[in-house]
């Protein structure tokens, strides 16, 4: 089975993906009316082997003193994949306490800009400040919620029009996305970037706004789902 993952996600990997600034964000949330279609065949995501990667970067003058950071959680839900990308859809979830600030290994895979070493203090303090009232405020709001409105074009490379629910906010987003099936097994990857003041979050910051996150996060989905039975 595992030797199975790593193909799948491999042959994904190679589809086509624009870089993250070539999504969209819409203006408004899309469609509340749209769906996701129960008839097509059902998969459950497997949230050991599936991730969702967040790129946090610093800036501004005193960014120096800060770190880049890379924060990986689990995702799970269902996808429902039809014969065309019309006829498919998917409900995602994030718990946002599953979220794990710089491990190493997802560091190292990130490449120069995250080569600097974190220390378990700062890990702590990154983790305790993004889940605190003033950014994910996961007391309140425990899970990220994606949900599709809309796929369109090529069932193995669709163009993606999801309601994206994060801290009370819901707002719509389009990003391309590589699919790959075997057999019973579903392979997706897609990454684009999300911008935190769109849903009222404002980028943390210190030291009077010299050291602070950059608005834009780059978002990287990696799925492996499993056919219902």
């Amino acid at each position: 089975m595992t030797l199975l993952l790593f193909a799948l996600m491999a042959v994904a990997a190679c589809q086509t993906l624009p870089p993250p600034e070539d999504v969209s964000v819409l203006a408004e949330p899309a469609d509340a009316g749209a769906g996701v279609p129960s008839t097509a065949p059902r998969f459950v995501v497997d949230p050991q082997a599936s991730e969702i990667r967040l790129l946090v970067y610093r800036e501004g003058p005193l960014a120096r003193f800060g770190h880049n950071h890379v924060i990986v959680g689990h995702v799970r839900g269902d996808i429902h994949a039809g014969d065309a990308a019309g006829k498919s859809g998917f409900q995602l979830e994030i718990p946002v306490d599953s979220f794990e600030v710089d491990p190493p290994t997802a560091r190292a895979e990130e490449g120069a800009e995250f080569a600097a070493e974190v220390s378990e203090q700062a890990r702590t303090a990154t983790r305790e400040n993004m889940l605190g009232a003033e950014v994910l405020d996961a007391a309140s709001h425990p899970f990220i919620r994606v949900e599709s409105v809309a796929l369109v074009g090529p069932r193995w490379n669709p163009t993606v029009t999801a309601r994206v629910t994060l801290r009370g906010a819901t707002r719509a987003l389009r990003f391309p996305a590589a699919v790959f099936q075997q057999d019973d097994t579903l392979a997706v990857i897609a990454t684009f970037g999300i911008s935190q003041t769109h849903f009222g979050v404002q980028p943390f910051s210190v030291l009077g706004g010299g050291l602070q996150v950059r608005d834009t996060l780059d978002v990287r989905i990696r799925l492996v789902a499993h056919r219902a039975h």
